[in-house]
């Protein structure tokens, strides 16, 4: 029997910092029942790409974090 499996990565801004950074959050959805839970992570808004789902940019903050979505999307 196969399950039905969807990974999302978004930057959630009603969970902001002092620093006005956003948490990145994991929505897992496992035919149809759906779980959030956070990455531990935090990016400036500016610096987060919808589309992508990862963070923009090259520095190695952004190559850190961005290593670190991917070992937990092939988990």
């Amino acid at each position: 029997m196969k399950a039905k499996v969807n990974l999302h990565f978004y930057a959630k801004s009603t969970k902001a910092n002092a620093k006005g950074q956003f948490p990145i959050y994991v929505r897992l959805t496992v035919d149809g029942n759906r779980t959030e839970f956070s990455t531990k992570k935090f990016i400036e808004p500016s610096r987060w790409s919808s589309e992508a789902s990862k963070v923009k940019g090259t520095t190695e903050e952004a190559r850190s974090i961005n290593s670190y979505l991917d070992v937990i999307k092939s988990s």
